[in-house]
C-alpha cells in the first residue's frame, strides 16, 4: 500500500507542477506592493474535475492545480456511500464535483463535508442539498450561521477580481442537514470507516481534518499547504484575529504528524507525507522568531522569502506577520 500512494503521490505532484501557476489575491493587493510583485493574473478559480486521480483504492482527488482559490477536493468511495470532501467556489465547481461523485458513486447515496467553512472550500454546497446530505461538526455550522454571509459578500467585494466575482451569483449560504459535537465522529460508508476530527479554532473556526485509516490518507484542509505560503487568514474586517488561533493550528499539526498518514492531501499545493505538515509548523515557529525580532515590514518580508525561497503566494506573508505583531 505505502508503495502504491508514494508512486500516486509523485505522479500527481509532476502533474501538479506542470500546471504551476503562481498569483495573489486582491484582497491583500499590499502585499504585492510590498514584494514588489505587481498586478497579478490568474485564472478562474473553478474546480476542474476531468483531472480527478484515484490515490489509493477508492479515494480520488481533485487536484487544484496550483490555481489559487481552488482546493484539493476529495471523493472517497466505500460500498454503500461516497464522501465528497470540499466543492469549491461556486456553483460550477459544486457541479462538477457533483457529477464525479455520483459517476464515481454508481447509485450510492453522497454525503458532503468541508475541511473549513471558507468560500473557496465550500461556497457551492447548495448544489448538494437536494441529493446528497451536507453533514459538518458544529463549530462550522455555527460559524456559517454567524459569519457566512459577511464572508459571502466580503468574498465577492474584496477578494475575487470583478472579472470573477459571477461565480458567486445565486450563491446561498447552505447549513448542514446534520452536524456532530465533540472532538471526532466515525462516518461507515460501507466496508471503509471515515474518521472526522474536529480541530476547533485553527486557521478557522471549525477546522476538521478527514482520515482514511485503512488506507493512510488525511485530507487537511488548510491546516497545510504545500509549498504555498501558509494562509494566517488576518484580513479585517472579512476575518479577525477572533477566528485565528496559532496555538491551536500548532496542535493540530502535531496531532497529525502522530496520526503518520502516508499520504496528507493538503487544502492547496501537492500531496505529500507528514513532511508538510512539519514544514508548515516549522514557518509558524519561523514567523515568530522573525516578529520577535522587531524589523519592520519590509525586511519581515524578506526574511521570510529568504528562509522560503521557492514557496509560492507570498501575498499571504504580510497578514501573518500583521497578526503576529498586532
Amino acid at each position: 500500500m505505502t508503495t502504491d500512494l508514494t508512486t500516486n503521490r509523485r505522479h500527481l505532484m509532476q502533474a501538479s507542477a506542470a500546471a504551476l501557476i503562481t498569483g495573489a489575491l486582491p484582497t491583500v493587493a499590499s502585499a504585492q506592493e510590498a514584494t514588489d510583485a505587481g498586478p497579478t493574473t490568474y485564472p478562474q478559480p473553478s474546480v476542474d474535475a476531468r483531472f480527478a486521480a484515484e490515490v489509493a483504492p477508492g479515494i480520488f482527488v481533485i487536484p487544484d492545480q496550483r490555481i489559487p482559490l481552488v482546493p484539493n477536493v476529495g471523493i472517497i468511495v466505500g460500498t454503500e456511500r461516497v464522501l465528497v470532501v470540499d466543492c469549491g467556489l461556486g456553483v460550477d465547481s459544486a457541479e462538477a464535483v457533483m457529477e464525479t461523485a455520483r459517476r464515481l458513486a454508481s447509485g450510492r447515496e453522497i454525503v458532503l463535508t468541508l475541511t473549513h467553512a471558507h468560500p473557496e472550500h465550500g461556497f457551492g454546497a447548495q448544489v448538494f442539498a437536494p441529493d446528497a446530505q451536507i453533514f459538518y461538526n458544529r463549530a462550522q455550522a455555527d460559524h456559517l450561521a454567524r459569519a457566512g454571509q459577511g464572508l459571502l459578500d466580503g468574498f465577492r467585494a474584496g477578494v475575487l477580481p470583478a472579472e470573477h466575482q459571477f461565480l458567486l451569483d445565486g450563491i446561498e449560504v447552505t447549513m448542514p442537514d446534520e452536524t456532530y459535537d465533540g472532538a471526532e465522529t466515525r462516518l461507515d460508508l460501507g466496508g471503509r470507516e471515515v474518521v472526522l476530527r474536529s480541530v476547533g479554532l485553527a486557521h478557522s473556526p471549525g477546522d476538521q481534518i478527514i482520515e482514511v485509516p485503512d488506507a493512510g490518507v488525511l485530507f487537511a484542509g488548510d491546516l497545510i499547504e504545500e509549498r504555498i505560503y501558509p494562509i494566517v487568514p488576518y484580513f479585517p474586517p472579512l476575518i479577525g484575529a477572533e477566528d485565528i488561533d496559532l496555538l491551536a493550528w500548532r496542535m493540530a499539526l502535531s496531532g497529525i504528524e502522530e496520526l503518520a498518514p502516508a499520504l496528507i492531501v493538503p487544502g492547496h499545493g501537492s500531496l505529500g507525507g507528514v513532511e508538510i505538515a512539519q514544514d508548515v509548523a516549522g514557518y509558524l515557529d519561523a514567523l515568530d522568531e522573525i516578529v520577535a525580532n522587531g524589523a519592520d515590514m519590509e525586511m519581515m518580508i524578506a526574511e521570510v522569502q529568504r528562509r522560503y525561497p521557492t514557496w509560492e503566494q507570498a501575498n499571504y506573508i504580510p497578514p501573518a506577520l500583521e497578526y503576529l505583531r498586532r
